[in-house]
């Protein structure tokens, strides 16, 4: 796993085990403190699986310990869609409502690019997913969210377009490789 951005989808963080949260938790640099007890865990299951069967609109959050300690640390898209999950869960409408409305730049065009490619339009979820590239190239680090740290961390949009175009118009066989003059 990636320790920069340990979870890239959603699908790939449901997936993840226990055991495969622990082991992202403890290779984070970053994560200072201790994983709950195997008895928290069990415990939190157990009231997970009591509560599936209920489907009370009171019930508490889906969250287990893990997910408490992991969510802080994946993906800004990733940690939004969870929580709105979460939120539509626990039947709390305007939190769900609030998450939506504050997506990033970034997590719109990676949704457009999905739905664009669901509808079969490559060319288009070729452009959105350009875009959402470019929202990740701008951004210093895309597990924050945006507004939780200096602005002026993270690269212009203009400068970014103007670099990647210029990228673009370079023509790179000018430049040889590092074994030309090497007899």
């Amino acid at each position: 796993f990636s320790t920069d951005n340990p979870v890239k989808t959603l699908d790939e963080y449901d997936t993840l085990s226990v055991q495969d949260k622990a082991r992202i938790i403890l290779s984070l640099q970053s994560f200072e403190g201790r994983l709950p007890r195997p008895r928290v865990l069990r415990e939190a299951q157990s009231n997970q699986n009591a509560m599936s069967g209920e489907q009370s609109v009171l019930s508490l959050s889906t969250r287990d310990p893990l997910d408490d300690l992991l969510i802080p640390f994946v993906d800004e898209s990733v940690r939004r869609d969870y929580l709105i999950r979460d939120a539509e869960k626990r039947g709390d409408k305007e939190e769900a409502a609030r998450l939506r409305e504050d997506k990033s730049k970034r997590q719109v065009a990676k949704e457009r690019a999905a739905v664009a490619r669901e509808s079969d339009n490559e060319d288009e979820a070729e452009r959105w997913e350009d875009e959402a590239e470019l929202q990740t190239n701008t951004r210093a680090d895309v597990t924050q969210d945006e507004g939780e740290y200096s602005r002026f961390l993270d690269k212009d949009e203009w400068y970014e377009r103007d670099r990647l175009a210029r990228v673009k118009r370079l023509n790179k066989s000018k430049f040889g490789t590092l074994l030309d003059d090497i007899e």
